[in-house]
């Protein structure tokens, strides 16, 4: 990594101050419209001039006699950091900048201008702030100060982040939030049901991590959501600390390597099970020992066969280009490729083999179920900006690898020759395989809300460029190519922190009171009434049975709502048919789930989603059941069938 002089360092802090102050213009002025504030009428216009002069100042500053000027008194600049009274204002400055993030964020922008331009632009400027206080304490290069600043920050937003869901609130925090806890709790139903119910069908990994807090009789829902925030943090951090390990770094340096792996991975984010997959391999494969590497490959493919399909080559995958990158071909000839060959199959196998038995021990009677993605839609549209995604999948992963990118074609301009052709092309096909298949799955309907689906890519561009970049590649006519330098630009570390400053945010809160209602009234509803028999049934909500919060009341295992979601979006007919059934002829007295509608309305964002659930599921409960209780605080509904024998309309005709 080539050293940043201070002139292009201010160069590119300008340029990325005057990119940010544009689009904030941009956002403040479309909330403004949202608001229905008359711009200049108000005391936003103060707000826009500010971005407004931040560009203006930003164009004199970057003319060559003002930049010269500037670069050289930075340059100039003496420091003794050894007075205390250097010192001490150095660190109030770096606590005021920090503190000027969550104040604005929590307290000024938060309620009226949530959107992430403006907080950005802040974020900007308040580490430069931090790095001229750390400039104070210690006399370093600004940019290794930026960069500290920078990525240390953002470390602390993304952990602070993830623990802000953790609650008592009995009830789902978003959509089905706590339902999932029910799924994780399926691997022990027999002690808390007193019934044998299947597992899990849909991401049997995660809930298997997710299940481990059940092991203790009684933990409460507020510890099973600490744990999967540490799933998140802690996962997420073995990766980013395994990926770093591969550099032989040491100091500060590894710190700061660390703490962009660790942001580089929530960019997607990669989810906490699949990061089993990366830990291992990234921990066992090596090329001195080819039977361990084979050994972790077999172990992470177990785990990736009960993780994701699109995930089932990726362990392999990742070997490989290890080898591809570590191992010299001249001289071996087709030889070369055994080993990949045999790391392919013994992953790919493995993965099938283990999503096989998981079938067979999960005690789910429709197979067909483990294979719902490869029958729903394909929304195109999500390629692009669009309601559900406003960046779109196209520009948000262009842009998320676009430093990476650089990075590569820098280090690698003129430097191809280092390595056979056929190397370069095997890298290039991995990453291109993994690029297009994470688009299709990215477009799958109840997909591309956000870039999770192109993990395996990102986890693979990460792997590349970090061994090119720390050496670790051997080359066919000398065993330590040189490589070129790379300028780690301001970019490389923002876009992350993109990522990361959303995640400042308030705890969750609810009303004690108004939960306590409504947790007594669905019990007396549920209670009091003769059901004759019959049953209730919680198409949401099922955490209140799993943890206890209503009383005496039997789970029906059947007809959860993210089970429901996925059916309806891939049109399993068997599985609806027998749903229509069961709401036709009674079955259930109760129903419990969040308000229905009957036609297809809903403009904005997973509208597709939306509408197969009014198709498939809305529209022929709302025929057979009417709601008899409604807790509106809450959206949730009970309802109970309706009298005579309504005809309703087959979901399935046209």
């Amino acid at each position: 990594m080539e050293p940043i002089s201070s002139r292009k360092f201010l160069q590119t802090f300008i340029w990325s101050s005057i990119l940010l102050s544009g689009f904030a213009i941009i956002q403040t002025i479309q909330q403004a419209n949202e608001l229905g504030i008359i711009l200049w009428h108000s005391r936003w216009v103060f707000l826009l001039a500010i971005f407004v002069i931040n560009i203006v100042a930003g164009a004199f500053i970057l003319r060559q006699v003002f930049l010269e000027h500037i670069s050289c008194w930075m340059d100039g600049l003496e420091i003794n950091p050894a007075k205390k009274l250097i010192k001490l204002f150095g660190l109030v400055l770096v606590i005021f900048g920090f503190s000027l993030i969550w104040v604005i964020r929590l307290i000024l922008f938060g309620s009226i201008l949530p959107q992430l331009m403006p907080i950005f632009w802040v974020f900007l400027w308040a580490s430069l702030l931090q790095t001229f206080g750390l400039k104070l304490m210690s006399g370093y290069k600004w940019y290794s100060l930026f960069a500290a600043a920078i990525l240390l920050q953002g470390l602390v937003y993304q952990t602070y982040g993830h623990l802000t869901i953790i609650s008592d609130d009995p009830f789902s925090i978003g959509y089905s939030e706590a339902s999932r806890y029910y799924y994780a709790s399926l691997f022990f139903a027999k002690s808390l049901y007193q019934a044998q119910i299947p597992y899990p069908f849909l991401h049997p990994s995660r809930y298997l991590l997710m299940s481990l807090p059940f092991l203790i009789d009684g933990l409460p829902l507020w510890f099973h959501r600490l744990w999967q925030s540490l799933l998140w943090i802690g996962l997420t951090s073995a990766s980013a600390t395994l990926l770093t390990r591969r550099m032989y770094l040491k100091g500060w340096i590894n710190i700061l390597v660390y703490s962009w792996a660790f942001l580089y991975f929530l960019q997607g984010a990669v989810y906490y099970h699949l990061q089993i997959c990366v830990i291992l391999v990234l921990a066992g494969v090596s090329i001195r020992y080819p039977w361990r590497s084979f050994l972790f490959v077999f172990l992470a493919s177990i785990w990736a066969g009960i993780s994701r399909v699109n995930w089932f080559p990726v362990p392999a995958m990742l070997a490989i280009a290890i080898y591809v990158l570590e191992t010299p071909l001249a001289g071996k000839g087709w030889h070369y490729w055994v080993h990949p060959f045999l790391l392919g199959v013994v992953g790919v196998g493995t993965a099938l083999i283990s999503q096989f038995a998981y079938i067979e021990i999960s005690g789910n009677a429709d197979i067909r179920a483990f294979g719902s993605s490869f029958t729903s839609d394909l929304l195109w549209n999500r390629l692009l900006p669009n309601s559900t995604f406003p960046l779109g999948i196209l520009p948000a992963i262009l842009i998320v690898s676009a430093p990476l990118g650089i990075a590569l074609f820098q280090m690698l301009r003129g430097k191809l020759a280092n390595l056979h052709p056929m190397r370069w092309l095997a890298l290039l096909t991995l990453l291109l395989v993994l690029f297009l298949g994470g688009l299709v799955v990215s477009i799958k309907i109840g997909g591309g809300g956000d870039l999770h689906n192109m993990d395996a890519f990102l986890v693979m561009l990460a792997l590349i460029a970090t061994s090119i970049l720390a050496g670790r590649v051997v080359g066919d006519s000398e065993s330590s190519p040189s490589w070129g330098n790379f300028q780690w630009g301001v970019a490389a570390l923002l876009v992350p922190l993109g990522f990361a400053l959303p995640q400042i945010g308030f705890f969750h809160s609810y009303d004690q009171v108004n939960v306590e209602n409504n947790i007594q009234r669905l019990q007396q509803t549920l209670s009091d009434v003769d059901i004759d028999g019959g049953e209730a049934l919680f198409i949401t909500e099922r955490q209140l049975l799993t943890f206890n919060e209503l009383k005496n009341i039997p789970l029906i295992p059947e007809y959860e709502q993210l089970e429901l979601m996925e059916m309806a979006m891939s049109g399993n007919y068997e599985y609806l048919e027998q749903f229509y059934s069961d709401i036709h002829d009674r079955r259930f007295a109760f129903i419990i789930v969040e308000g229905q509608k009957i036609h297809n309305r809903k403009k904005g964002a997973f509208s597709e989603e939306n509408n197969a659930w009014v198709r498939y599921i809305g529209a022929p409960l709302l025929c057979a059941y009417e709601p008899i209780e409604s807790l509106n605080s809450i959206n949730l509904q009970i309802f109970e069938p309706r009298s005579g024998h309504p005809s309703c309309k087959d979901p399935f005709s046209n």
